[in-house]
């Protein structure tokens, strides 16, 4: 069973289960908070997304080591040379200039969000340099919208050629099997 960490604040959690319902089982999400932390020490995930800060800042080192995926706000200070020599791939996100995932526009419900570099998902397939456009709600923050974005890029099948919407997204095959979604 593949398993996703995400590390982000109440009000985001909550936008983003209801985001990855559709793709993923609940039971293989874990969201990570200061509070359970330690709980979670130990767990392989397969991807790790970091949305917010965390305070215990070893045992998150201990965390990232063991993910194959980090998916990494780039809007957070946080110290870069814990993701040094480690065997994963990171991918970033945010406004900043030099993440791999950056906002072009933004709009009154909806932004465009781009692809600045090539990319392999799980599967190995290469995504090229691309815009989306993608819908958000007003009251959600931009980058937990960037995030989930993020998280399915990384984990669909690329049978299909994206569109400008990406609104074929619940039409494809992706490496969790939904027939274990509750």
């Amino acid at each position: 069973m593949s398993l996703m960490g995400i590390i982000t604040n109440s009000k985001n959690e909550e936008y983003m289960v209801k985001e990855l319902s559709d793709y993923f089982p609940s039971q293989n999400i874990i969201f990570i908070t200061d509070k359970n932390i330690e709980n979670v020490r130990n767990i392989k995930f397969e991807i790790l997304a970091i949305d917010c800060n965390i305070k215990n800042i070893d045992i998150l080192k201990l965390i990232i080591s063991n993910a194959k995926f980090i998916i990494l706000n780039a809007d957070l200070t946080i110290n870069i040379g814990m993701l040094e020599n480690l065997d994963l791939t990171i991918i970033t996100y945010g406004f900043n200039n030099k993440a791999t995932l950056t906002v072009s526009s933004v709009a009154e419900n909806n932004i465009i969000i781009c692809l600045q570099r090539i990319i392999k998902n799980i599967f190995e397939q290469k995504y090229e340099p691309q815009e989306f456009e993608t819908k958000m709600d007003q009251n959600v923050d931009i980058h937990a919208v960037i995030c989930i974005q993020s998280i399915l890029l990384i984990c669909k099948n690329k049978h299909l050629v994206l569109d400008e919407n990406w609104q074929y997204l619940k039409k494809i095959t992706f490496y969790v099997d939904k027939s274990r979604k509750k």
